[in-house]
């Protein structure tokens, strides 16, 4: 059976992606906190962030280790794969709401994990639609064991060794760590506003 041919959302995910973080870095030049700085909820948005930042980028690099070189040759079903089907996307929507809160802009909160979850449904659809027909029936039982988002933790499998191409792994650590360079940038923004290098226009209520 010949392989059904890459939808919109797969050939460019990454470049819409890409293009949704450009245009909330945009608002956030513009724009600033939807409260006070320095204040308590300031400081609880920003600890929960960092949190959820942290806990994506271990995600991330976790799932990165199972995936790197293996993706296209073979279903993976050890480590985070064992426990859920979509790891790396779970794990970068952790990273969307901690990014949403470090902005402390009610609107990037609102909107980001949104645009994520609507972008994502297609292209996680299209992935499975992709995958069954290349690998069958084995894909076909992953799909009946192993839920799409949620992750079932008594399913959580991990060989004591496990083969790394290393290649592979060294270019992914980059997207891996994409959330930690997002923060910097964040506060790098928010620091040149505070100094009046860059303008703020408005507020989001």
């Amino acid at each position: 059976m010949a392989l059904p041919s890459l939808t919109w959302s797969q050939k460019y995910r990454k470049g819409i992606s890409w293009m949704l973080v450009s245009g909330f870095l945009f608002l956030l030049l513009f724009s600033t906190h939807s409260w006070e700085r320095d204040s308590p909820i300031d400081l609880l948005f920003e600890v929960a962030g960092l949190f959820l930042i942290v806990v994506c980028t271990f995600g991330r690099l976790w799932s990165s280790v199972y995936a790197s070189g293996y993706k296209d040759e073979m279903i993976i079903t050890s480590g985070p794969y064992s426990t859920v089907r979509n790891p790396l996307y779970l794990f970068s929507f952790i990273g969307v709401v901690g990014m949403g809160l470090v902005s402390e802009n009610l609107l990037v909160l609102v909107l980001a994990p949104l645009f994520f979850l609507l972008h994502y449904r297609f292209v996680v659809r299209s992935e499975e639609r992709y995958l069954l027909t290349k690998f069958g029936e084995v894909y076909a039982d992953y799909l009946k064991r192993v839920p799409r988002f949620i992750p079932r933790l008594r399913l959580l499998k991990e060989p004591e060794f496990y083969q790394v191409n290393i290649q592979v792994y060294r270019r992914s650590l980059l997207d891996a760590t994409m959330f930690i360079w997002l923060y910097i940038v964040f506060h790098f923004i928010e620091r040149l506003q505070q100094m009046g290098i860059l303008p703020i226009f408005f507020r989001v209520p």
